[in-house]
């Protein structure tokens, strides 16, 4: 109820004669306690008398029952759903609380957000209890829900969900909104800006509070709206318009980069949750703008899960080569920086890594995107870009992640089965025995509950290893046969991963089902097969299938030309050297010319043979001669090579050799710069602590820290000196103004002696005056009261 009601007080006559009645009177002068007590009657009335109360001056000071008000007050504007009056009185009370007691307005807010959730979560369960209940099965449809389903796309939970549950949502995200831009601004609320607690005992940021609304009610594009406001804040921090305003948020903090780097983690998990993989990405590339922006390693904790969440969505997203190379990451800070790590630590995380490596898709030769420019720079700007997430200077490729796994022994460090899977895939040449000794590790990885996500990619892995190195051995196989060859995969799967590997890798197979074979083309280009795709393995295909391919050409070449020498059509006068008739009428006609034509052929040849012969003769000692110098500049080439690559390694060895010494000293300066600042601030504070002993503690708070110097009675005589002038000025003015002091007081003194014999004189007639009257008033009241008496007597 109003406050002129409930006190029966009066409006001021001096707002009598206005246009505001006393129900309109706001509440100003209200006090916290009565306010307290009077907002206990309608909602609509304590609502408004406690936001004049809070808008008063009385509430500009902060204590214990102005807090109280603030609880009621937020029960009130939930109850009522007035998210602008909490909006405009919580920045009031922040105000208040920044400096005096900072953890009131935790409180409120916390009370605030608990209160709305429970009235959200009381909403949701009144939405699901409104839809209404089927008496007869037999009748799923009334007629009623007919015509609603005729003009309308939503059910009767959606439609319930809509006028009950939505206003609840929409004035819970709103409170959200409402605490994030209330808390951003300020060192005081920083930790409240990521911290509040929720449930219990459990602590959660603001941010993960509507993370978690986000993902309870399936709201995607409220989770993109937060994320875009979180990030618009971190633009703000960074481009602050009042640099070195008090308690502004300084991102260049180790603290706050690492609350914001863990609610940026955060966020990764929740938009992974909802499969918003675009926001997921985005939120990657601000988690690892927070690990640019840090001037020391961040702590190795949170890279560990900044890489382990980052390979679930590169997993999840399909991107199989930047999963394995964050994972590569993760061994090496576990490598690194945690020495406590046990083999088998290791050997679980290598196992994954190894994994993840080999179930890598084999490089594409077919580059969708060189057709278009334009796309093709966008997708590898894109590529460049995964790999700056991951701290990468180039983009990774399975050749290299195998590489790294030869280089970090990681196949001597898992289990056998793994071990042997790797020897099998990478290292060895056995086709027909490829899926035998890779057996072990598939029934071990699908076993195993991490390892068991890359056993697809495995499967097809292994077949395109298997299709590859069958491709340098056979012409042709059949279906049956590489059915056997690959048992780890159906049939029809296996015919269509091989239609992607024709298409993808140019994989020069044919597949042909009247036959029910499978043909390798060695006539054309094998297009990885000629490539370097990783591992030692991939040298062993080269060498086989460049000869299969000359030996055949060869031998084309040879049946042609004994083709042409058994027609014996070199008469210039055919007119095409490969008809058929043309020659059978030469051979057989005993036309003159032609029997003339066959003497000279005859004649020619008798006469060139023997020469003929000798040229052959000597060309076998042309051949050895051009071996030997083929051996020669063979010879040659390698020593030039072996040189060329013995230059490199020293090359390289000397600039590793120049980054370690040069990384040294910049370590070393560091660590002396360090030194030196300790030392600096160990003699500032020994400095301080001697003025504080010699002068005082108020004394030497007054000296600035840059200039105390190794000279300190110097410093500590100059500063005495100052004091003592500033000591004789105090004292030379106290005595000018008493002494001046003195002069009125007496002048006024001797002036006011003659106004004071006048006012005595006038004081003491006014007092005999009043004497007199006085007196008169007595005897006229003694004379009346004794003739009363007398009176009495008389009647008595």
């Amino acid at each position: 109820m109003l406050l002129t009601i409930v006190s029966g007080a009066a409006p001021p006559a001096r707002l009598a004669g206005t246009r505001f009645s006393s129900a309109m009177a706001p509440n100003y002068n209200l006090m916290p306690e009565t306010a307290l007590a009077k907002a206990r009657g309608k909602k609509q009335s304590a609502l408004d008398i406690l936001y004049d109360v809070m808008r008063s001056r009385r509430a500009k000071i902060w204590q214990k029952k102005i807090e109280e008000l603030m609880l009621l007050f937020t029960d009130l504007c939930v109850d009522l759903k007035k998210n602008a009056h909490f909006k405009r009185i919580i920045h009031q009370y922040k105000n208040i609380t920044v400096q005096e007691c900072p953890s009131s307005l935790e409180e409120v807010l916390r009370h605030y957000f608990k209160s709305i959730k429970v009235k959200t979560e009381e909403a949701r369960q009144q939405s699901k209890e409104a839809v209404p209940y089927v008496e007869d099965l037999d009748i799923l449809e009334t007629p009623e829900s007919l015509m609603l389903n005729a003009v309308s796309v939503e059910g009767a939970q959606d439609r319930s969900d809509r006028t009950i549950l939505m206003p609840w949502l929409k004035f819970l995200w709103d409170s959200y909104r409402i605490g994030l831009d209330l808390l951003r601004s300020s060192t005081k609320f920083e930790n409240m800006y990521h911290e509040v607690a929720r449930e219990g005992m459990c602590e959660y940021s603001i941010s993960t509070l509507a993370y978690e609304f986000c993902l309870k009610y399936n709201r995607k594009a409220e989770f993109r709206k937060l994320s875009e406001m979180l990030r618009q804040h971190t633009i703000k921090f960074q481009n602050p318009l009042t640099p070195n305003a008090a308690n502004s948020v300084n991102l260049s903090n180790p603290e706050t980069q690492i609350l914001h780097f863990s609610t940026r983690l955060q966020q990764l998990d929740y938009a992974m949750e909802l499969e918003m993989y675009n926001e997921a990405f985005k939120t990657v590339e601000d988690i690892w703008s927070f690990v640019l922006m840090s001037k020391k390693v961040s702590k190795p904790v949170l890279m560990v899960d900044y890489y382990s969440k980052a390979a679930n969505l590169f997993l999840r997203s399909g991107c199989y080569l930047y999963h394995a190379a964050a994972l590569h990451k993760l061994i090496n800070l576990y490598r690194d920086h945690k020495k406590s790590t046990t083999r088998d630590e290791l050997a679980a995380i290598g196992a994954r890594v190894l994994c993840a490596t080999l179930s890598i898709p084999l490089p594409h030769v077919r580059i969708h995107f060189d057709k278009f420019p334009v796309t093709g720079e966008q997708n590898t700007a894109k590529q460049k870009t995964l790999a700056s997430l991951l701290g990468l200077s180039q983009v990774p490729t399975r050749a290299s992640l195998i590489n790294d796994l030869v280089r970090n022994r990681l196949p001597m460090l898992v289990c056998p089965e793994l071990h042997q899977l790797y020897n099998a895939i990478e290292v060895d040449f056995q086709p027909l025995s490829l899926a035998e000794r890779a057996a072990p590790a598939l029934t071990f990885i699908s076993s195993d509950p991490e390892l068991s996500v890359y056993i697809e990619q495995l499967h097809e892995c292994l077949v395109s290893k298997t299709l590859l190195q069958l491709s340098q051995v056979y012409r042709t196989l059949s279906i049956d046969s590489l059915v056997k060859l690959c048992p780890y995969m159906h049939p029809l799967r296996l015919e269509r991963c091989i239609v992607e590997f024709v298409h993808n890798l140019e994989l020069p197979v044919r597949i042909d089902h009247r036959t029910k074979a499978v043909i390798f083309d060695v006539f054309t280009d094998l297009g990885i097969s000629q490539r370097q795709y990783g591992g030692q393995g991939g040298e062993q295909i080269g060498t086989p299938d460049q000869l299969s391919r000359q030996l055949v050409l060869f031998a084309e070449a040879l049946f042609q030309v004994t083709e042409l020498l058994q027609s014996s059509t070199f008469s210039p006068e055919a007119s095409t050297l490969n008809d058929p008739l043309a020659i059978q009428s030469f051979l057989y006609s005993n036309d003159a010319a032609a029997v003339k034509r066959r003497a000279d052929l005859i004649m020619a040849y008798r006469k060139d043979a023997s020469q003929e012969h000798l040229n052959l003769l000597a060309r076998r000692d042309l051949i050895e001669a051009r071996k030997e110098a083929l051996e020669r500049l063979r010879e040659t080439r390698d020593r030039v090579y072996l040189e060329e690559e013995a230059r490199r390694r020293a090359e390289r060895e000397r600039d590793a050799a120049d980054e370690e010494a040069h990384l040294a000293e910049e370590a070393r300066l560091r660590e002396q710069h360090k030194t030196e600042e300790k030392q600096a601030k160990l003699k500032q504070r020994i400095a301080t602590e001697n003025l504080k002993i010699i002068m005082g503690s108020e004394l030497a708070s007054s000296f600035d820290v840059s200039q105390i110097t190794d000279d300190m009675d110097a410093l500590i005589e100059k500063k005495m000196q100052e004091m003592n002038k500033k000591r004789r000025e105090i004292a030379e003015k106290a005595k000018k103004r008493a002494t001046k002091l003195d002069y009125f007081a007496r002048a006024a003194r001797l002036e006011e002696l003659d106004l004071l014999k006048e006012t005595a004189k006038v004081d003491i007639q006014q007092a005999r005056d009043l004497h007199s009257q006085t007196q008169r008033e007595i005897e006229e009241k003694a004379i009346l009261e004794h003739q009363q008496r007398l009176k009495d007597r008389q009647r008595l």
